[in-house]
């Protein structure tokens, strides 16, 4: 065998088209650990958002609650549940009447400030209910549970925020 059939030049090295070879096969690899990254970053870097049932269930099982917390924490979750249903079924209406008039040709301002306004409303009263339900639910915890409670709901409330702002780009 000759140093031709070999591919390999006199001095030992590699030959022109070998090395081509080799920077191209160096460039796909940096190229799919780039590409591979970019969407585990993208993908993998957070996890995909739990359900409100999901995260209830996991937020009792980390405070690990007696049977009579356990109790008012699930009458609490059954109230926020159907409280928040409630203000989807109150406000979802508004807004899209809102938006009906807004796409009229000349749209009553009045009449879509006004269902702004009370959908803005109910939202509020809303949120005042929130507050006292579970200002009441946390009443019947132990400082620790109190603590990873007000936790969990800072964590979900960071979360939405980054998912907002990731969102917006």
């Amino acid at each position: 065998m000759t140093a031709t059939t070999a591919d390999i030049t006199p001095r030992g090295g590699l030959t022109r088209h070998r090395r081509v070879l080799a920077v191209l096969a160096i460039s796909v690899a940096l190229n799919l650990c780039f590409v591979g990254g970019a969407l585990w970053g993208r993908y993998a870097g957070e996890a995909s958002p739990q359900t409100t049932s999901e995260r209830f269930h996991r937020l009792a099982l980390s405070l690990d609650l007696n049977a009579e917390q356990r109790a008012a924490f699930d009458n609490y979750v059954a109230a926020m549940l159907a409280r928040s249903d409630r203000l989807r079924q109150d406000v979802e209406p508004l807004i899209g009447g809102a938006w009906a008039e807004i796409a009229n040709p000349q749209p009553d301002v009045a009449r879509v400030q006004q269902l702004f306004d009370d959908a803005s409303t109910r939202r509020r009263a809303y949120q005042h209910e929130a507050l006292a339900a579970t200002l009441a639910l946390l009443g019947t915890l132990t400082p620790d549970q109190r603590a990873k409670f007000v936790a969990d709901e800072r964590e979900r409330r960071a979360a939405f925020v980054r998912r907002r702002q990731l969102e917006s780009r």
